[in-house]
């Protein structure tokens, strides 16, 4: 699973982009440091490429989350509601945590309960995807709800 910041439509060389990637390695810090997340998690930050005179190489674009048995969906939203009050006002508002794992895509805003769920059945969702291709097996695989492209 990857998880990321985001704070805006910007790409990703722009000021809005870069302070979006910022965000993105301020809470890889925040997790490694909240003992429900980390205990249960391995934190390994993606960092950008960088591209011909850009000096980006050095921004984390996603952090990739190796969870364990007794991760709690309920502990990362948590703690992304806690890094997100900690953020200047200005910041606040648009720091939405990205999560991706396989084809689905949940956007959490919010920090609700409902949030939580929503994480737990698209983890719970591509956990059941089969590893056969649906051509072999007849089938078509089965869409998430939160599943909103890549």
């Amino acid at each position: 699973m990857r998880v990321q910041i985001d704070s805006s439509s910007a790409s990703d060389d722009s000021p809005e982009g870069q302070a979006a990637a910022r965000l993105t390695g301020d809470f890889a810090n925040w997790l490694a440091q909240d003992g429900a997340v980390a205990l249960h998690t391995a934190i390994r930050r993606i960092r950008s490429e960088p591209t011909d005179g850009a000096m980006s190489g050095d921004l984390v674009e996603w952090i990739s989350l190796a969870v364990s048995s007794g991760f709690s969906t309920t502990a990362l939203v948590y703690a992304h509601k806690s890094f997100r009050a900690s953020l200047p006002p200005r910041l606040r508002a648009g720091a939405r945590m990205v999560i991706e794992h396989g084809d689905v895509r949940v956007v959490v805003e919010n920090g609700t309960e409902q949030d939580a769920a929503r994480i737990t059945q698209a983890l719970a969702a591509t956990a059941q995807t089969p590893a056969t291709p649906p051509a072999a097996t007849g089938g078509t695989p089965s869409q998430s709800a939160g599943h909103a492209g890549s």
